[in-house]
């Protein structure tokens, strides 16, 4: 089970849980390709300051990380944005869960940089409660997210997620006009290796499945179904980039990622937006699935379809 993001008065510990395709990398390798701002040597000034911990200690740069451990890294706190949602929608909640219909733009959890624009700082705020994450979304992703309000609820949708029992359907608005119904995409994702380090390519790295389905099409945009198979990083997206259909509002799979790298120096103007077609990447986590932690009932819950898409789905016109 991820550890939680842990907050004191001027700092911010975040946590790193290790992946199977990180497993027995030096620990500086690993965390200058998960932190996404910071090279190998400033990686390894972190280690050196103190502020990361492995297996509750300080480490050294050439300490190997191994698979599902989690990998803590203090922050100082600093000022961050207004917070533009005073709530989280809920689906459903009981005693040891609860499930979200997230907005875009908020992350899952707090960063170095973002700790009140979050779901777990905004859901333990408006529940009364402390809530763990089993699973995360993208910033601009919206949709439905399910949450625990205990640690064994939370080990035990942590495993479903592992073992891959959990079911979701996303909601894609894509450029062009998709001239298949149905597709299926068998291509490995890993890291691209050029100057965005976070950015996925296809046809090397990890196996990698979706499947997808053409669900509407108008004034040259598609809206497509995308279920998820196995769980990389960005695989959606690198996948409809790979069939020439990049998401409608896709800052880094629009090109070169021209658009990711004028948000991250804050240089992004309105044309650059009105040439992505929208303010945020057009993905949604439609439908989710899966079993209650305690009963093992089988649950299902729907995400209302934004407002922001353009395109909707026919049983939701």
């Amino acid at each position: 089970m991820p550890a939680a993001t842990r907050v004191g008065d001027d700092w911010v510990e975040v946590p790193f849980r290790v992946l199977k395709e990180h497993e027995g990398m030096r620990l500086d390798a690993y965390l200058a390709l998960r932190l996404h701002k910071y090279s190998r040597v400033r990686v390894q000034k972190l280690i050196d300051e103190g502020r990361v911990t492995l297996r509750g200690r300080a480490p050294k740069p050439s300490s190997r990380v191994a698979r599902e451990e989690t990998v803590l890294i203090r922050y100082p706190r600093t000022a961050e944005p207004p917070v533009p949602h005073e709530t989280i929608p809920l689906l459903y909640q009981d005693d040891a869960i609860v499930v979200i219909d997230k907005p875009g733009g908020v992350l899952s959890h707090p960063t170095d940089k973002i700790l009140h624009n979050t779901v777990t700082t905004l859901l333990t705020r408006q529940l009364g409660r402390r809530v763990l994450l089993a699973h995360r979304l993208d910033r601009e992703t919206s949709g439905a997210m399910v949450l625990a309000l205990d640690s064994a609820a939370a080990r035990g949708l942590y495993e479903q997620f592992l073992a891959r029992e959990v079911k979701k359907e996303y909601l894609a608005v894509v450029f062009g006009q998709v001239s298949w119904k149905t597709r299926r995409v068998d291509a490995p994702i890993g890291p691209e290796g050029g100057e965005i380090k976070v950015k996925q390519a296809v046809g090397a790295g990890a196996p990698a499945v979706t499947e997808f389905s053409r669900l509407a099409r108008r004034d040259g945009l598609s809206l497509v179904s995308a279920k998820p198979r196995t769980g990389r990083l960005h695989q959606i997206r690198a996948h409809l980039a790979h069939l020439g259909h990049p998401l409608v509002g896709d800052k880094l799979y629009n090109g070169a990622g021209e658009a990711y790298m004028k948000a991250v120096r804050r240089e992004l103007a309105p044309a650059d937006l009105d040439a992505l077609g929208a303010d945020r990447q057009l993905l949604h986590a439609w439908r989710l699935s899966f079993s209650h932690p305690r009963d093992g009932r089988r649950l299902e819950f729907c995400a209302p379809v934004p407002a922001d898409f353009p395109l909707r789905p026919p049983e939701a016109s």
